[in-house]
């Protein structure tokens, strides 16, 4: 079976050396070479009636998809990113937009390039997956679980992603996801957290024949006013992801639909709401995990840094790296690809490669057990002008 494998890893690794020097679309861009189909939406409706699966105004969640051929027993998972709400003005400004109501959403859609590529080029691992987009339309990364509703100047938000969440994975055994051989769980930004959150979720409600492998991108946010932070960093912005995160685990009732290990593990000091982190979760994630992350995170540099001076970013650099080393890269199971571009999401194919591989070689090799080097680090210093394309 390795063998098969590993002839199967080197054809994809060959297809995509043909076109190295080439550049590569973004996640979410056109693919290159080949035309994308479109995924069809599947609206939760049922789930919406029996278990509440709605969206912040109420409307029923959703998640689009596209069959794979001849990838039919893989399947490639994303949750859609777009932060989080994290005052009841937020979530209601939020649940007027696609990010808080499926009343817009259409019903084909593409889903671009990047890991959602047919070109194998481009995607050489998974271009020929099933893949389902998972709309975010909660607030709270698919992690709420509040049965009450949130009353903002007359109007009814709903609390429920985790709701949402759990009705995707019941609907997708529909489409025979018990017979997965290969599961890729991933997601971008705030994707990228619930990707942290619930792949141990994903691995439960799958066979144990079945290989499961999360692939966060840009979703190792750090808890900038954790006691043990560096006070290089110094003070965060008002609303800062910190104050506003802790908010989201409390309003939106998180504890049932966040990693239960780690859960249980803050349980007795009654600081539960540290497992709505990516770092503080990350020690307890059983599943194997491969980060796509920037130690530049422009995202993360917006809402953690007081004054972005290139000594700051550098500060802020570290720091992440160090977190990730210590939380994620301690257990050997994990790996990750960080690179040193000033980005946040979706660089598929434009991060420079790192020891000769871009991050969907890397990802392969990782998966696929080609190497066994397990972190690819882009270690240079803030600003890097050629890191990325």
């Amino acid at each position: 079976m390795r063998a098969v494998l590993t002839l199967l890893a080197a054809a994809a690794l060959a297809a995509t050396a043909a076109t190295a020097s080439g550049v590569c679309n973004a996640h979410f861009g056109p693919a290159t070479g080949v035309a994308d189909e479109d995924a069809t939406a599947v609206f939760l409706t049922d789930a919406a009636k029996s278990d509440g699966a709605v969206c912040l105004d109420g409307t029923p969640g959703a998640y689009y998809f596209r069959p794979g051929l001849p990838g039919v027993n893989k399947w490639y998972i994303h949750h859609q990113g777009g932060g989080w709400c994290e005052s009841p003005e937020d979530c209601l400004g939020r649940s007027k937009t696609n990010l808080g109501s499926s009343s817009k959403y259409p019903a084909k859609a593409s889903l671009g390039g990047g890991y959602f590529s047919q070109d194998p080029k481009e995607n050489p691992m998974m271009a020929t997956w099933n893949m389902v987009f998972i709309r975010y339309c909660d607030g709270g990364s698919f992690s709420g679980s509040n049965f009450t509703t949130l009353n903002v100047d007359g109007t009814r938000l709903y609390l429920r992603g985790h709701h949402i969440l759990q009705a995707v994975m019941a609907d997708l055994q529909t489409r025979d996801i018990g017979k997965a051989t290969d599961v890729v769980i991933s997601g971008c930004s705030a994707g990228g957290l619930a990707t942290y959150l619930h792949v141990d979720e994903w691995r439960s409600q799958l066979s144990q024949a079945t290989k499961v492998v999360g692939l966060p991108d840009s979703g190792f946010f750090l808890d900038v006013e954790d006691p043990i932070a560096s006070e290089q960093l110094g003070e965060t912005t008002p609303g800062n992801y910190h104050d506003g995160l802790r908010w989201v685990f409390q309003a939106q009732n998180a504890s049932s639909g966040v990693n239960q290990d780690c859960i249980e593990a803050h349980r007795s000091t009654g600081d539960t709401w540290m497992c709505m982190f990516a770092e503080h979760t990350a020690p307890h994630i059983k599943t194997p995990v491969f980060a796509l992350q920037s130690k530049y995170d422009s995202w993360q540099s917006d809402h953690v840094l007081s004054t972005k001076t290139d000594a700051m970013m550098n500060a802020l650099g570290a720091n992440i790296t160090s977190r990730l080393q210590a939380n994620l890269l301690s257990n050997p199971h994990n790996g990750a690809f960080l690179d040193g571009c000033y980005h946040h999401c979706g660089r598929w194919g434009e991060i420079l490669p790192i020891d000769g591989d871009e991050q969907s070689t890397a990802f392969l090799k990782f998966y696929y057990g080609i190497t066994e080097q397990t972190f690819w680090n882009q270690d240079v210093t803030y600003p890097c002008d050629k890191c990325c394309i």
